[in-house]
Parts: C-alpha cells; structure tokens; sequence
C-alpha cells in the first residue's frame, strides 16, 4: 500500500508536512515501509532525493529520526526525517 504526503512549497530546508497516515498490515513479518524524499521539479518531474527502508516490526513507538539513503545506499548525513510512530499490536 502506498500513501503520500502533500507537496510542501517555498520550504525545502525544513519542511513540516504534519500528517497521519494509517496502516493495515495483515502479515507484519513480512512488512517494510519505506520513506522517500523528493523535490518536486517543475519541469523534470521528481528529482529523487533519499530513501529509508525498515522492516515494521523494527519500528519502535515515539519520535523517531529516520537517516535517508542515496539509491546506491549511500549515507546523505545529515540528511533525516524527523517522525513520530504509534501502533497497535
């Protein structure tokens, strides 16, 4: 399952998107989620800026930073997500 977050203008250094999303996950043995960071080109489409990918059950509850990736998988430190995480087991 996919889900997005709106796109966020005139603020590429520190962008707050302040949104829930909500997750079903039927098999968390199995499951990953994966954050990724774009900006949003106006004439190329997205430009790819970093990835983060972790099984669910590695996800623990609260604030959280999320490190991005290159596509090779390369550290862009200090590049990170700040996020907060709850669930229900």
């Amino acid at each position: 399952m996919k889900q997005q977050s709106r796109v966020i203008k005139k603020n590429a250094f520190n962008p707050r998107w302040n949104e829930t999303f909500t997750f079903v996950i039927q098999v968390p043995e199995l499951a990953l989620i994966r954050f990724v960071a774009e900006n949003q080109g106006l004439i190329a489409g997205n430009e790819f800026l970093g990835q983060y990918t972790l099984p669910v059950l590695c996800m623990n509850r609260g604030y959280r930073r999320v490190p991005l990736f290159s596509k090779m998988g390369e550290s862009l430190e200090p590049a990170s997500l700040f996020i907060y995480v709850w669930y229900i087991r």
